[in-house]
C-alpha cells in the first residue's frame, strides 16, 4: 500500500486545490469583481496554483 501513498497525496492536493479554486470563484462572482480583460478564472487559476507550489516540501 505504501507504493500508493504519493498517488493518494496527489489525489487529495488536487482535490482540494478544485475546492478552493471554485469556492474562490463563486465568491468573486457574488461580489461582482472582473479581472482585466476577462482574465478573472486564469488569475484565480494562477493564485491557487502559486499558493499551492509554496506549499509543496
Amino acid at each position: 500500500m505504501s507504493a500508493f501513498k504519493p498517488l493518494w497525496i496527489a489525489f487529495r492536493a488536487a482535490v482540494l486545490a478544485t475546492a478552493v479554486f471554485w469556492v474562490v470563484l463563486f465568491i468573486i462572482d457574488k461580489i461582482g469583481w472582473q479581472a482585466p480583460l476577462g482574465l478573472t478564472e486564469q488569475l484565480v487559476f494562477f493564485v491557487v496554483f502559486f499558493f499551492g507550489v509554496l506549499m509543496a516540501k
